[in-house]
């Protein structure tokens, strides 16, 4: 069934194999909830299962009304509400794909910055910890840069900020856990790299303040003093408390002697 439903959201997005879809998808039908009558008994029916938390049978809803009612003026909000379903049992790699068809298929729908937003949800939810291949993240992180370029006024980008900060914190740490790596084999040219990394793409976060705490303290090893007093000098200006901030008054100091 999860394949078949994935083959027809692909179909959706791909009208010209979306008769090849629909027959693998009436093959897995099997003890699917009867479909009402008219398109507005469909949306309800569904929406009343959704609200209860019967995902499963939503979904077949949802699905049965895509397919057997693509021109009606409420098409969009059955796509996304059939996405929103497959959320909703944490399916995020079929959920992704769902909002994808919103954006593709509905380029004028009001959901459509929704289905983005979510698209970038989904894609942090499935991204592993830190120690991990973090693609996934900086999937997510993407979808979240591309809302808020394109939506910077919607009510959800606050949320969409508060999702960046979340994602560059946790790129932050694994690219810092490679610099630490070669800083203690002394390999500081490849250090500094993955601090400028850190640095310039995964800001306001305690990995940035480390990063720059880091390439501070090998430039100031170097004898490039005013170069490791313009890192310092960043961890001063960071907003936030830090316990790096009083070590970095004490490098400036030892970097002006």
């Amino acid at each position: 069934m999860r394949l078949a439903r994935g083959i027809a959201a692909l179909a959706r997005s791909a009208p010209l194999v979306a008769v090849a879809a629909s027959a693998v998808l009436c093959a897995c039908a099997g003890g699917l909830p009867k479909v009402p009558a008219t398109p507005e008994a469909v949306l309800g029916r569904a929406d009343d299962l959704h609200q209860r938390g019967k995902y499963t049978q939503a979904v077949a809803l949802y699905e049965a009304f895509v397919e057997r009612y693509a021109g009606h003026d409420r098409a969009d909000y059955a796509q996304y509400q059939l996405a929103a379903c497959h959320f909703d049992l944490h399916d995020y790699a079929l959920a992704s794909v769902e909002y994808q068809v919103v954006i593709t298929n509905f380029g004028y729908s009001e959901w459509v910055d929704d289905a983005l937003f979510q698209i970038g949800v989904c894609y942090w939810r499935e991204a592993p910890k830190a120690a991990r291949d973090q693609q996934k993240s900086i999937d997510a992180l993407s979808r979240f840069s591309q809302f808020l370029q394109t939506y910077p006024e919607s009510a959800r980008a606050p949320e969409a900020r508060s999702y960046v900060r979340q994602i560059n914190a946790r790129l932050a740490e694994k690219a810092l856990t490679a610099a630490r790596w070669y800083a203690r084999r002394h390999e500081y040219p490849a250090a500094i790299i993955y601090c400028d990394k850190i640095i310039e793409s995964y800001p306001e976060n305690d990995g940035w303040v480390e990063a720059l705490y880091l390439k501070g303290t090998i430039l100031l090893a170097r004898g490039e003093n005013e170069s490791a007093i313009a890192q310092f000098t960043r961890i001063l200006e960071y907003p936030e408390d830090h316990p790096l901030k009083r070590q970095a008054q004490d490098k400036i100091r030892q970097a002006r002697r």
